[in-house]
């Protein structure tokens, strides 16, 4: 079987009901930010070029991944 979400025909609208989710405990709205993220949107605080109001509510974006297969 192959998880595709970029040809899933409801993505998008029903992502949170979506069992490939929780399976792979992937929260709805997207993911903290690791370290290395956290510290390039600081240095995009530190110049300017973004608001402190805006970076704390950054995610990290799931994307689909290509050619997933589930054996089995």
């Amino acid at each position: 079987m192959i998880v595709d979400c970029g040809t899933c025909p409801v993505a998008g609208w029903a992502c949170a009901d979506c069992a490939v989710r929780v399976l792979l405990e992937v929260p709805v709205g997207g993911l903290r930010l690791d370290p290395v993220e956290r510290r390039a949107v600081d240095v995009f605080v530190g110049a300017g070029l973004l608001r402190a109001e805006d970076a704390s509510e950054l995610t990290a974006e799931v994307e689909p991944w290509e050619g997933v297969r589930v054996a089995g």
